[in-house]
């Protein structure tokens, strides 16, 4: 059945225009230029008609998982209520990130992995779910356990990334290991349990079995055809490495050098949501604002906040001067192409119907006043 939507600032691929998105079967049948609704139409007036924001890192799922140090959660409430985050920020497409490592504030990622995958897989069965939720894996390197956690998800059907990551002390992310120590502090350890953690760290990191992992996910990705990125890159050598193994993304790079040497090898540069609104890395790394003004910025992905991908797109459109399509696809179109979904991220004829209306409040922030996936109003 046929549905029109009218909006005085609707976002296409070229540009910002009046018009009317024509919707049918869940997909987007064409783009009208008008300057006033035509009587079947829902008339938006000056809200925003954007396309739903496509999230390719979040570690959402986990904070609902245990919402406290050491309080699990059911994992099928927890998959319900970071979907009902995820729609009420804009985000229509999610890919879930679950770590293959160890442990964080008191979780067991090992032990929780089958759970929370089991959990979206039967919410997702259920209809349950209002974003369309994929998957995406974060290989931690220096996990001897890597493989055993890897291999039994690696042809799940909605496996759509995977990353390679290593977090220890003096490693990429964490070369500022004072930095480290600090946010340990910070977080509320003595100083003897700092020491003594990144001592276990250090001494627990085995180059050969990073090695060896990391060409063990390399593989795995080019076996089931699973785009692969590189996280935290560092150096120039980091980024060739990332390049050599076939990475389409540079997430999170931690230095401006980094990230013009992706850039130099086409690799989309992902930058966090919070990172860009807080002006700042948490860690004391890159400024994904300092990509931007360099235009060096491709992706922006919520990491822990979901509402931060709409005020950072926004921001740029705002403070940084860039067109309203180019920032928007920062959040839509390129991190969809990148994880190989073709379908959706612009509003554009044969593109899914996925939509988010937008009204601008105090201080600029844009509010989703409706959300839209497949031409069903979800949020």
């Amino acid at each position: 059945m046929e549905a029109r939507i009218y909006s005085q600032n609707l976002v296409t691929p070229d540009g910002v225009l009046r018009g009317e998105a024509v919707l049918d079967g869940g997909a987007i049948r064409a783009v009208e230029t008008r300057s006033a609704p035509s009587a079947q139409a829902q008339d938006w007036g000056a809200d925003w008609l954007i396309p739903g924001l496509v999230d390719i890192h979040t570690d959402n799922l986990e904070r609902h998982y245990q919402p406290r140090p050491g309080a699990l959660w059911d994992a099928y409430g927890a998959a319900l209520a970071h979907d009902g985050q995820c729609a009420s920020a804009g985000i229509t497409t999610v890919l879930d990130s679950l770590s293959l490592h160890g442990t964080k504030d008191g979780l067991d990622r090992k032990a929780s992995l089958g759970p929370m995958i089991g959990a979206v897989d039967q919410a997702r069965a259920d209809g349950a779910l209002r974003a369309d939720h994929l998957l995406h894996l974060r290989c931690e390197v220096t996990n001897p356990e890597l493989l055993s956690l890897l291999e039994p998800h690696a042809d799940h059907p909605r496996l759509r990334l995977l990353s390679v990551m290593d977090h220890s002390p003096g490693q990429r992310q964490n070369t500022n290991v004072a930095g480290l120590r600090e946010r340990l502090v910070a977080g509320g350890r003595s100083e003897a349990e700092v020491q003594e953690l990144l001592a276990e760290r250090h001494e627990r990191r085995d180059p050969d079995v990073v090695v060896d992992n990391r060409r063990s996910v390399v593989a795995v990705a080019r076996e089931y055809g699973v785009p692969l990125c590189a996280h935290d890159d560092a150096t120039i050598d980091h980024v060739l490495e990332a390049h050599a193994d076939g990475c389409v993304i540079a997430e999170f790079p931690v230095t401006l050098e980094a990230a013009r040497t992706a850039r130099d090898y086409r690799m989309a540069i992902c930058m966090g949501g919070p990172n860009f609104v807080r002006g700042s890395s948490h860690s004391g790394n890159l400024s994904a604002r300092a990509c931007a003004e360099e235009d060096m910025l491709d992706i922006l992905a919520s990491d822990y906040v979901p509402l931060s991908m709409l005020r950072s797109a926004f921001m740029l459109i705002d403070q940084f001067g860039w067109p309203a399509q180019k920032a928007l696809a920062t959040v839509a179109a390129t991190p969809a192409r990148r994880v190989g979904l073709a379908d959706r991220g612009e509003i554009a004829p044969g593109q899914r119907a996925d939509l988010v209306r937008v009204a601008r409040r105090s201080d600029g922030w844009p509010v989703a006043r409706e959300v839209w996936r497949e031409g069903l109003r979800v949020a």
